[in-house]
């Protein structure tokens, strides 16, 4: 009797916690606001990176340093609806850039069909005029279905140009997708069961043109993305670098679904104070002036995509971890451009 007893709490078990699949219903839609805290990747647990059928990995006891929101709309209800076409918009960004090249009202653009989830290019406005930048080739983020032991491979190619040859930025690249865990996952939010681990790695070089010349900059990212079938995806993100020798993974950004946070807002300028960082360009470290003191900094680089600066001194930052190239710090006076050498 206790075995049939046992056997049927194992099959109960399997059947409540089965291998998930991954569709285009869970990405997002218009309409949706997605929010995710940010939490320092120096605190992750210990073995983490364990990948395979059935795993339980706990994030409970990380804590949030900041947060984001992220708006999503049908492309016929932003200033783009011209160029984009049933897609939808994500807003990325209120202003980018400083001087002669400055974007206002930034969106990045993805169509979600039943077989792929893919990045189609941003719009953006430019002395005032909406202007819009495609991918000759397509960004497939995810293709569906997705299920556990799923691998796929693809390329793009994307070329955003300021009108007068002042500014053009290249990438090109590939993307490598391997769904190579599923089990539960505990954050600080909630706990998910069914999840899907997917390990993402793109190869990929940024070619930024100017008129001083040409600059190729390699960019070598992994991330770990978990996939549930209860929310819009990913409920949890680490991305950081891997070495090419020794295969080690060093995160350098961690983000998680999460509730709104109070305490956590944009990174305010003290009132009658001027905003400065220094030194810019930045080598690895660089402190700023009229802010309040945050432990957390939040900034994004020309794509609109986050990476969080942990302070290690009074409005001191290190930058060490961020690849060469340009970036900008969100506050409510403006953004804030700096260099990172």
């Amino acid at each position: 009797m206790k075995r049939v007893v046992f056997f049927l709490l194992g099959f109960l078990t399997n059947i409540c916690i089965a291998q998930p699949t991954i569709t285009s219903s869970q990405m997002p839609k218009a309409n949706d606001t997605l929010r995710f805290s940010s939490a320092s990747p120096l605190n992750l647990p210990l073995g983490w990176e364990v990948g395979g059928a059935g795993i339980t990995w706990d994030f409970s006891a990380l804590k949030a340093l900041s947060q984001t929101l992220g708006k999503y709309y049908s492309a016929a209800k932003t200033p783009y609806s011209f160029y984009f076409f049933g897609q939808i918009g994500q807003k990325t960004a209120d202003t980018l850039g400083a001087g002669p090249i400055t974007l206002t009202n930034v969106y990045s653009f993805y169509t979600n069909s039943s077989k792929v989830f893919k990045a189609e290019g941003i719009g953006y406005q430019y002395s005032g005029f909406p202007l819009a930048s495609m991918y000759k080739d397509d960004d497939e983020i995810y293709q569906f279905p997705l299920n556990y032991g799923d691998k796929d491979t693809s390329s793009f190619n994307f070329k955003f140009s300021i009108p007068g040859n002042l500014f053009s930025l290249i990438q090109n690249g590939k993307r490598y997708n391997n769904a190579e865990a599923w089990g539960t996952i505990k954050t600080p939010y909630k706990e998910y069961k069914n999840v899907l681990r997917l390990k993402v790695f793109i190869d990929e070089v940024d070619t930024i043109v100017t008129q001083l010349g040409k600059f190729a900059i390699p960019r070598k990212v992994v991330s770990y993305k978990w996939l549930s079938t209860e929310e819009r995806i990913p409920v949890m993100e680490i991305q950081g670098t891997q070495s090419g020798t020794t295969g080690k993974f060093t995160a350098t950004q961690i983000l998680y679904r999460d509730g709104y946070i109070a305490r956590l807002a944009v990174n305010n300028v003290l009132p009658n104070q001027v905003p400065n960082l220094f030194p810019n360009p930045v080598a690895n470290q660089f402190s700023l002036m009229g802010f309040d003191s945050r432990e957390c900094l939040d900034i994004t680089d020309c794509r609109g995509q986050h990476f969080y600066l942990k302070s290690i001194g009074l409005n001191r930052y290190d930058a060490g971890s961020l690849i060469p190239g340009m970036y900008f710090i969100h506050t409510n006076f403006g953004a804030l451009k700096f260099i990172k050498l």
